[in-house]
């Protein structure tokens, strides 16, 4: 790309450059921006595979763990040979999490409502000796998409959903970022949507999913430049439009069909990324084929 330069460039066009280059970052490659002052922007070129697997072992703990992705997700590294930390609100409701455990006794099962800090300081209390290599914040909630329509809103669901889909990830990033900091491999992980993307926005529809999503991004954006220091990755993966009750309820209210990823597929593809996702990508919003995301 062709850019016009003086011999003082002033740091707000810097700044704008750096921004630019994230966005259009061709498929497939990926443009790491520079500082916010001083010299031009670096970029590099990383071609990221979704179907590339690792043999790397280590302690994941994943959030939302009883259903969906979650527990794909919880299936996937315990077949990988991984201790697993699940969690769930209401464990004993978890079937299908129980019975993994039963079946795998490197995986573990902890309450955890996201909404409940004292809960969560409980837990990373806890693990607080363990080294936490992949901490995943998978858990997240929609709403009911008719409550979040232009004209009538529902603000206590809006105060919901942010909680729980911006404020629990945050709160978890602080309260385990020793215990990651105390592993091999160094990461935390939110899953987050394409819905979150601004410049992606085509619809009104489930406003306060899509406001959630896009703060989740801010947020761990921000959490990756206080972390990067003490040599801890933060990845922002979207894991596709997957068949789950969260999205089958968003396409049933918005009377729309299509074709939709398993969650065993999507599961596959994002820990892959999360594999190949190391400190020089730190902060990158990345979709589960490895592909940039506009912001």
């Amino acid at each position: 790309m062709n850019r016009a330069t003086t011999t003082r460039p002033l740091p707000i066009l810097t700044y704008t450059l750096s921004l630019a280059l994230a966005v259009v970052a061709g498929p497939g490659s990926i443009a790491l921006a520079g500082g916010h002052t001083g010299g031009s922007p670096k970029t590099e070129s990383i071609q990221l595979d979704a179907s590339l697997r690792s043999d790397a072992r280590g302690t994941v703990l994943i959030t939302g763990a009883n259903r969906g992705i979650g527990l794909d997700l919880a299936r996937n590294y315990a077949r990988r040979g991984w201790t697993v930390i699940a969690t769930a609100r209401k464990p004993a409701k978890a079937d299908e999490l129980n019975a993994l455990v039963r079946d795998n006794p490197r995986v573990k099962i902890e309450r955890l409502d996201l909404l409940d800090h004292e809960q969560i300081d409980a837990l990373a209390a806890k693990y607080a000796d363990t080294p936490i290599d992949v901490l995943l914040n998978n858990a997240a909630i929609l709403g009911e998409p008719n409550d979040q329509n232009f004209g009538t809103f529902d603000y206590e669901l809006m105060e919901r959903v942010f909680a729980v889909n911006v404020i629990g990830p945050m709160k978890m990033a602080e309260a385990f970022a020793d215990s990651v900091e105390r592993s091999t491999m160094k990461k935390i992980v939110a899953i987050t949507s394409s819905q979150g993307s601004i410049t992606s926005v085509r619809s009104p529809a489930i406003v306060f999913y899509n406001i959630s999503k896009a703060a989740l991004n801010m947020g761990m954006r921000s959490n990756s430049k206080a972390l990067k220091k003490r040599g801890i990755t933060v990845a922002i993966i979207s894991p596709g439009a997957v068949d789950t009750d969260m999205m089958n309820l968003a396409l049933d209210r918005a009377g729309v069909q299509f074709k939709l990823m398993t969650p065993q597929d999507s599961a596959e593809a994002v820990i892959n990324i999360i594999d190949q996702y190391g400190l020089e990508l730190t902060g990158t919003f990345l979709s589960h084929r490895g592909t940039v995301i506009p912001w």
